[in-house]
């Protein structure tokens, strides 16, 4: 086995605006944790330096025009017209650097494509990535380029098939969009549902693909209050068999912790430790994997789950799911386990999350199981 780890500092140091929700040390305290732990210390895995995307990279999937338009707002003035392309929004400001984080970010994500597809790393795990919701020639929910979709157009150029998951809070709208009538790419989506969060108007179990990709297009909605025992339970029952019956070239994942009971942009009740079940699920079936950050609103939570995740997919991490520490000489006395403590729903909550839950996953099963003829 072979690891990557993505890093590069000019990710830290930026600032929108105060309180501005995207936290962009996201990179560093996942990195610095993880270098702490001594998980980035085996001859195994190794770390590298992301360049900036390139204009012509990028333009595989955003247009000339909308690029001219980032870059020009990277000197932080706002021009009103900019509102146009979803620019200066307070969801996405103008502030200085912009344009230079987003396409570094870009680049990140293509380092990592380019790592797998060339067979020079198995896993691949870029902190920060996971821009779903950029569109070809507007920003949106924090998203100002959309490296998801390049990495997969970069695949789809490679003749892969590509397999992209995400377990972000929020549904993957624009990668959705842009692979709907694709064959050679399966999106599958475990969010909370549009009628309770952004981006409000898709990701509901429904929308299956069109065309060539009818049935490779998968949404599970989750309910607010949706806890471990009711996702764990979706993920077996969708993600599991839809996998293995694709069987894909490489696997691309957005591994967002805006999820977790304690960030404030979401209405969902998991812990960290669904996160890293659903990390070993998808690596079973991963014959490369690229798996990025997303999401997340909590430093800490950002911190801790993805240095687990990344613990597990180096298989440095815990045995048992159940484990409450990982113990030992491996943390130090002075270090609180990374997973997290069970945490307490009420059942009456639990339960109408899983009724919700076991219509959405029948749903699947009837409209998108036969045409992958995938036995339920």
């Amino acid at each position: 086995m072979r690891s990557a780890f993505l890093y590069n500092e000019k990710f830290s140091g930026l600032e929108a605006y105060k309180g501005y929700p995207w936290l962009f040390e996201r990179s560093e305290v996942t990195y610095q944790l993880a270098k702490r732990l001594g998980l980035l210390d085996h001859e195994w895995i190794s770390i590298f330096t992301p360049e900036p995307a390139t204009l012509e990279a990028l333009m595989a999937f955003h247009t000339e025009e909308y690029l001219a338009v980032l870059k020009e707002a990277n000197n932080g003035h706002f021009k009103e017209e900019w509102l146009h392309y979803g620019i200066g929004t307070t969801e996405c400001p103008v502030y200085p650097g912009v344009y230079d984080y987003h396409a570094l970010a870009v680049g990140s994500t293509l380092l990592g494509a380019d790592l797998v597809e060339r067979g020079e790393a198995d896993i691949v795990f870029g902190p920060t990535g996971g821009f779903h919701h950029a569109g070809k020639d507007f920003a949106a929910g924090f998203c100002y380029l959309n490296d998801i979709v390049l990495a997969i157009k970069k695949w789809l150029q490679r003749k892969k098939r590509i397999l992209f998951v995400d377990i972000d809070a929020h549904h993957p709208d624009q990668v959705q969009q842009a692979f709907y009538r694709h064959s050679r790419v399966m999106c599958i989506s475990f969010h909370e549902g549009g009628h309770t969060l952004f981006p409000f108007k898709t990701g509901f179990q429904d929308e299956i693909g069109q065309g060539h990709g009818r049935g490779y297009t998968i949404n599970v909605p989750l309910a607010e209050n949706t806890s471990d025992e009711e996702f764990q339970w979706a993920f077996e029952n969708v993600f599991v068999p839809v996998a293995e019956k694709f069987q894909p070239d490489m696997v691309l994942a957005a591994i967002g912790v805006d999820t977790l009971f304690s960030d404030p942009l979401s209405h969902l009740q998991l812990t960290n430790r669904s996160i890293s079940r659903a990390v070993r699920m998808i690596l079973r079936v991963a014959p490369g994997l690229v798996a990025l950050g997303c999401g997340g609103y909590v430093l800490e939570n950002l911190a801790r789950t993805w240095t687990l995740a990344w613990a597990v997919m180096n298989d440095l991490g815990p045995k048992e799911e159940d484990a409450a520490l990982f113990g030992g000489m491996f943390w130090g006395d002075s270090l609180a386990s990374l997973q997290d403590q069970p945490h307490f729903v009420p059942d009456s909550l639990r339960q109408k999350a899983r009724r919700h839950l076991e219509e959405v996953v029948g749903t699947v099963h009837k409209s998108v199981f036969p045409i992958l003829q995938i036995d339920v």
